[in-house]
């Protein structure tokens, strides 16, 4: 399942080590041969870091108009920890979807269906109604407090944690 105590380290970790290798490391040793090589060299590092991410993220947000054909509202990172599938949460006018990066989308809800969440660092639990039954879906978010305040106005109650003594 997940293998860091981060699960979006991969990330971050992708964007130090393409940028010292491509954007600095290269560029020094490049740069005595020819100027070009080490321009090149930082465009390629910016490319591969950002680049990656805006692409996926233009690609998921495609992805969920074509199914929904609504706004976006707001759009977090998120992992859906039954399949660890990588991908976003997406928050719509009338909708909850999560939508994979390489897989179909398999969870989208309407938010008259969504009656409770919990948030506890960054792992949501999303309870939810299907066909007169209760069900719960679970997530790991990048930005919990951008989701709290989605989730916030839109569901009917948040759980609260209790103490036990």
């Amino acid at each position: 399942m997940v293998q860091h105590g981060n699960p979006f380290i991969g990330r971050y970790l992708r964007y130090a080590v393409l940028l010292l290798v491509f954007g600095l490391f290269l560029p020094i040793t490049f740069f005595s041969a020819d100027p070009l090589f080490a321009v090149l060299s930082i465009t390629i590092a910016l490319l591969f870091t950002f680049g990656v991410d805006v692409m996926m993220y233009q690609f998921v947000r495609y992805k969920a108009n074509t199914v929904l054909k609504e706004d976006i509202k707001a759009s977090v990172p998120a992992i859906l920890t039954r399949s660890d599938w990588r991908g976003r949460l997406i928050f719509t006018e009338n909708y909850i979807v999560f939508v994979p990066y390489f897989h179909k989308i398999t969870f989208a809800r309407r938010w008259q269906k969504v009656y409770a969440f919990d948030l506890e660092g960054g792992y949501l639990e999303l309870l939810y109604t299907k066909s007169k039954q209760r069900r719960v879906v679970h997530f790991i978010v990048s930005s919990p407090y951008k989701v709290r305040e989605e989730l916030a106005g839109r569901t009917k109650e948040e759980r609260v944690a209790v103490d036990v003594q």
